[in-house]
């Protein structure tokens, strides 16, 4: 079964990933990836508590999705990978798991960032990664909800792919 989405959203697991992409894409596996919430399982079972009914739900570290058995169990579910951020998206790719497209589906206001649609802000560092992302062959697209419109980064990092 395919990787149906992986996705970049500060909030992790919330309404649009269970019910606006949930929905849409049926997933039967949530997995975040992310070495801070893998690090604080109080933290990490409030996100889990999100999962829909029927399906799992597990916060990894960058290392551990790397493991052949965590890339077994995406491939044998219908998955979608979280990332709270592009740093660790680009950790896993460096790592060598692929992925053919990223979902930039919300990184919001922080000091330094700057707002390219209401559910993106970004910085210089996030730019830089995005673009390290992009040179990888992902393409790398923003988008909130299945229901509405995709948008190229190209103008927000720079250089094409």
């Amino acid at each position: 079964m395919p990787l149906v989405l992986a996705r970049i959203d500060d909030r992790l697991i919330h309404g649009q990933v269970v019910y606006g992409w949930g929905k849409a894409l049926r997933p039967s596996f949530l997995a975040i990836v992310s070495d801070s919430l893998r690090a604080d399982p109080g933290r990490a079972d409030l996100y889990l508590f999100a999962v829909p009914e029927g399906a799992q739900g597990r916060v990894v570290s960058v290392a551990e999705a790397l493991a052949p058995a965590f890339r077994a169990d995406v491939d044998a579910e219908r998955t979608i990978l979280l990332f709270p951020g592009p740093e660790e998206a680009l950790r896993l790719l460096e790592g060598g798991f692929e992925l053919n497209e990223l979902n930039l589906g919300g990184l919001h206001h922080a000091p330094g960032r700057r707002e390219m649609l209401p559910y993106v802000f970004l910085d210089d560092a996030d730019r830089d990664r995005l673009r390290a992302i992009r040179r990888r062959g992902v393409r790398v697209y923003a988008q909130d909800l299945p229901s509405n419109a995709s948008h190229a980064i190209d103008a927000w990092v720079g250089e094409t792919t």
